[in-house]
C-alpha cells in the first residue's frame, strides 16, 4: 500500500530571504543549467507538467524529482520580479515513500497538487491580489525511519511586490493643482503651467525605478480604473485609492493635493494595476485623466486611469 501523508508544521516568520542554489540538470549530472538557456529550461519544466497530468507510472531519482518539482512550482507560483520589502516565510513538511532512491510520478503529481493548493490557499488568505511568492524551495531530508521514507521540506517566501517604493516619490515642492494644466499650487503657484497632478502621476507611473526588458507589444487591450472600485478606509486624504473630492457649491474649487497625498496615490498604483491585469498580457502603459461635474447643490472632482496591456515581444539579448 502506497503511503502518502502530511505533517503540517506551518510557521510564519519575517526574515531575510535565504535559499540554496541547485545546479543539477534533470538527469542528475553536474552540467551547468545555464547551458540549457532560459527557453530550454522552461520547455523542460512544461513537458514535466504534461507528464504529471498523464499520471505516468514511471519513477524519477530523488534528486531529479526535487529539481523538476521545485522548478515547476517556481515557474508557476513565484515567477516575478523578486522585489519585496517585507518577506513572510512559510514552512511545511511532507513525508514521501521512496522505492530505493526513486519517487513515483504518481506521488510527484500528488505532491505538486498538494503544494499548489497550499500556496493558493495562503494567497487567498491574504485577500490582496498583489500578494505573490518570491521563491519556493524543496529539499529531501532523511526521516531516520527504516522504511525508506524521506521528508520533503517545503519553504515559501512571499510578500507584496512594490512594498519598497517602485516609483520616484514626489518631493516637498510637489504641490500640483489636481487638473486642468494649471501647474503648481500653494507657494509655487504660477510654475509649470500646462502640467498638473494628472500629468505628474502619469509620468511617474510610466517610469518605475525598476527598468523592464525592452520589447514591443501586440494585441493591446485597455482597462479602465475608476475611483469607486478602490475604497480604502485607511486613506488619510479621502475614501479611495485614487483622487476624488466632492462637496457643496456651484463650482469645483481649485484643489491643491499635497506631496504626501500624491505619494499615497503613487504607492497604490501597483495594486490597481494588478487588479486590472488582463490574463496573458503584460502592462504596457497608462493614461491618467480627470473629470468633474456639478449637479447643484453638489460638485465632484476625480481622476481615472486607462491602463493598457498587451502581449510583450521582448528584444533578443
Amino acid at each position: 500500500m502506497r503511503r502518502f501523508y502530511f505533517v503540517f508544521t506551518l510557521a510564519i516568520m519575517v526574515l531575510a530571504v535565504a535559499s540554496c542554489k541547485k545546479d543539477n540538470v534533470p538527469d542528475g549530472s553536474n552540467e551547468d543549467l545555464n547551458a540549457h538557456g532560459n527557453n530550454k529550461v522552461t520547455s523542460i519544466l512544461l513537458d514535466f507538467k504534461q507528464t504529471l497530468k498523464h499520471k505516468s507510472t514511471g519513477t524519477l531519482i530523488a534528486d531529479s524529482a526535487e529539481w523538476y518539482l521545485e522548478g515547476l512550482l517556481n515557474l508557476e507560483q513565484a515567477n516575478n520580479s523578486h522585489e519585496f520589502g517585507r518577506v513572510d516565510f512559510y514552512h511545511d513538511t511532507l513525508i514521501v515513500n521512496l522505492i530505493g532512491n526513486q519517487v513515483s510520478l504518481v506521488d510527484l503529481n500528488n505532491l505538486y497538487s498538494a503544494i499548489s493548493d497550499w500556496v493558493n490557499n495562503i494567497k487567498q488568505s491574504k485577500n490582496n491580489e498583489s500578494y505573490t511568492f518570491d521563491i519556493i524551495n524543496l529539499s529531501f531530508e532523511e526521516t531516520g525511519l527504516k522504511n525508506g521514507d524521506k521528508n520533503l521540506a517545503v519553504s515559501l517566501s512571499g510578500g507584496l511586490i512594490g512594498y519598497i517604493p517602485n516609483y520616484v516619490p514626489f518631493d516637498s515642492t510637489d504641490y500640483w493643482y489636481w487638473c486642468c494644466g494649471m501647474g503648481k499650487c500653494g507657494d509655487y503657484t504660477g510654475q509649470y503651467i500646462g502640467r498638473d497632478a494628472t500629468t505628474e502621476l502619469q509620468f511617474k507611473f510610466r517610469h518605475p525605478l525598476v527598468v523592464e526588458p525592452t520589447g514591443y507589444f501586440v494585441s493591446v487591450q485597455s482597462s479602465l480604473a475608476m475611483f469607486y472600485d478602490y475604497m480604502d478606509n485607511e486613506n488619510p486624504f479621502g475614501q479611495y485609492m485614487m483622487f476624488y473630492r466632492s462637496g457643496y457649491g456651484p463650482n469645483v474649487p481649485d484643489i491643491c493635493p499635497s506631496p504626501d497625498e500624491l505619494n499615497y496615490y503613487l504607492n497604490k498604483f501597483d495594486y490597481i494595476k494588478t487588479s486590472k491585469a488582463i490574463p496573458g498580457k503584460t502592462f504596457s502603459n497608462v493614461e491618467v485623466g480627470w473629470s468633474h461635474g456639478v449637479a447643484l447643490p453638489y460638485w465632484e472632482a476625480m481622476h481615472y486611469y486607462t491602463l493598457y496591456f498587451g502581449e510583450k515581444i521582448e528584444n533578443p539579448k
